[in-house]
């Protein structure tokens, strides 16, 4: 039983950072990457972008981290 629960761990120890890189942080380093993938697109994509980056600044501000990966998230995704 032991032996089950401690396998159980190391696999999940090992797949919690592969999963980890992939998601998006809110920390300066991130939106300032977000930021300038929004000042390479055009037109209106990249006014949504620079908006999208504007409200993850402010909600890195006010603490709000959940608030801010969306919205660095949702820049990210968009197309170029």
């Amino acid at each position: 039983m032991i032996k089950l629960m401690f396998a159980a761990v190391v696999l999940v120890a090992a797949t919690v950072p592969a999963f980890a890189d992939d998601m998006m942080m809110c920390d300066e380093a991130h939106v300032m990457k977000a930021e300038e993938a929004a000042k390479k697109m055009q037109g209106d994509g990249m006014t949504m972008a620079m908006k999208e980056v504007d409200m993850a600044k402010m909600a890195m501000k006010d603490g709000k981290m959940k608030d801010c990966t969306d919205a660095l998230s949702k820049v990210m995704n968009m197309k170029m």
